[in-house]
């Protein structure tokens, strides 16, 4: 304003959008609560053993982000009474008081599972309507975890290989550090979606069955089967030769007939979990070559690397668009070429010549993904390097 004060604009509907200004807080003493502690949380039984609450549900994904080669193991928490909604694209919907949990462990001694030791814990809280993420960094005894100050830390491991030790650099990310991955565009979170989640999960003792219909039988699903119903219906028209105009004709034509009961969201899937969607392992060598690869920067890239993701570049590495609508093959790069002779995104059968391939290849200026990672991903380098060699020039 004329005064130098800044004017907060928020554009939200309902009557509850508006202007505002600043005002200082008085100083009231007031202690803060927040769970200094992993202990604090609630979340675990014992955290000494890693032995979570009752309450919360296991869950694995199938294309699982590059955490230079730690241990992973995912929870959700959700409140009493609190349902899922299932979506088509990207991050679920979630109830508020919503918690997730991922803790990271490194085996000190590669190849043995009795040097294993848990480093550290990440929750992500839905908190009036907007996600947050904490960390907590594992005691070295392993008795606890402490909360990480929020401009996060690094911290080296020393990791006991055959010939010599390493030392292993491990990122515990500040707070805006989470939110730079877990953006707005791919709905905040990123392993709980349709695609990641349509696999079987091991439940322990014995019990490995599909996430999806394990969910269902739980009953903490919500879905709304009139818009898969159309979007089959729009494709089996497609496929029958009608025209795009007669068939968006048709699907507004279909609405629920006079004195036929409404319709309801039921915490049933709309379909088989065989007929969703899904992505695949890309370090699975036994899958299809161009899944493997797309799997790969649907997880590790296209959070941020997709319409309005934050991303400064223009394409989208998402499993949801065509090859050709990616906008990486035969495409100059916009930045930086690092010096490659007509340097290409991905130059289709010249791995030498493709710059996504040598971020994925390199850590320091110029690296993807660009945080929460030191080490190269040889094995998704090595398939990524096959996939772009396969490429018809």
């Amino acid at each position: 304003d004329a005064d130098g004060e800044l004017i907060v604009v928020d554009h939200r509907g309902d009557g509850l959008g508006g202007l505002y200004h600043l005002t200082p807080t008085e100083n009231v003493d007031q202690p803060n609560n927040f769970p200094r502690k992993l202990s604090e949380t609630g979340l675990f039984q014992s955290v000494a053993g890693h032995q979570v609450a009752a309450g919360l549900i296991p869950y694995s994904v199938n294309a699982p982000f590059w955490s230079d080669g730690a241990i992973k193991r995912r929870f959700v928490g959700l409140p009493s009474g609190g349902r899922i909604e299932l979506t088509d694209r990207w991050a679920w919907n979630f109830p508020e008081q919503t918690v997730l949990v991922k803790s990271f462990a490194l085996e000190m001694t590669p190849g043995d599972p009795a040097s294993q030791q848990w480093i550290e814990t990440r929750l992500m809280t839905k908190q009036q309507g907007e996600w947050v993420g904490y960390t907590y960094a594992w005691l070295e005894d392993q008795s606890d975890a402490m909360l990480v100050e929020a401009a996060g830390r690094d911290h080296d491991f020393i990791i006991h290989e055959l010939q010599s030790n390493r030392v292993q650099r491990w990122r515990y990310p500040s707070r805006s550090e989470c939110m730079a991955c877990h953006t707005r565009a791919a709905g905040f979170v990123l392993g709980l979606t349709t695609e990641q989640m349509n696999g079987v999960h091991d439940y322990g003792d014995g019990f490995r069955t599909n996430q999806l219909e394990a969910l269902e039988t739980l009953g903490v699903l919500t879905t709304t089967w009139l818009p898969q119903a159309k979007a089959s219906l729009r494709e089996e028209l497609k496929i029958a030769g009608v025209s795009t105009a007669e068939i968006e004709r048709q699907l507004q034509a279909t609405q629920v007939a006079k004195g036929q009961k409404s319709l309801r969201s039921a915490g049933l899937l709309a379909t088989s979990a065989a007929e969703l969607p899904r992505l695949c392992d890309p370090y699975d060598a036994t899958q299809d070559l161009q899944l493997r690869a797309r799997s790969f920067l649907h997880s590790n890239c296209a959070y941020c690397h997709v319409e309005a993701g934050g991303g400064n570049s223009q394409m989208d590495l998402s499993n949801y668009v065509s090859l050709e609508r990616m906008k990486i093959v035969d495409v100059k790069p916009n930045h930086h070429t690092f010096e490659k002779p007509d340097a290409r995104l991905i130059a289709p059968g010249e791995p030498e010549r493709s710059v996504l391939l040598h971020r994925v290849g390199i850590r320091g200026a110029g690296q993807m993904p660009q945080l929460a990672t030191s080490i190269v991903d040889e094995p998704a380098l090595t398939m990524l390097r096959q996939w772009i060699k396969e490429m018809t020039p």
